[in-house]
């Protein structure tokens, strides 16, 4: 029983940039903090509701930015791996 694992550095490396692409694409859809004289409950409830809104957008920004370096990371160990059972493998024919 044979296992092949191939990675195509063409179509990873594109995968990685899409994802990217897609987490810096995200964007609030929040209005602008609401300010002035006003002093209602809801102003305040949302102004505070958009704070935590950003902060949590962007720790999860931070986040998966974090998992794509890994990823990437991850990918190019497994193939500095392979080259070398490879070339261990040719040594020893």
């Amino acid at each position: 029983m044979s296992v092949e694992i191939k990675l195509d550095p063409i179509l990873i490396d594109k995968g990685f940039a899409d994802l990217r692409s897609s987490i810096e694409a995200l964007k609030t859809s929040f209005a602008t903090e609401i300010e002035g004289e006003n002093k209602l409950e809801m102003v305040s409830a949302f102004n505070e509701i958009k704070q935590e809104y950003e902060a949590l957008l962007s720790q999860f920004e931070a986040l998966f930015l974090s998992n794509i370096q890994s990823a990437e990371d991850a990918v190019a160990l497994f193939q500095e791996t392979e080259q070398l059972l490879s070339n261990a493998i040719k040594l020893t024919d």
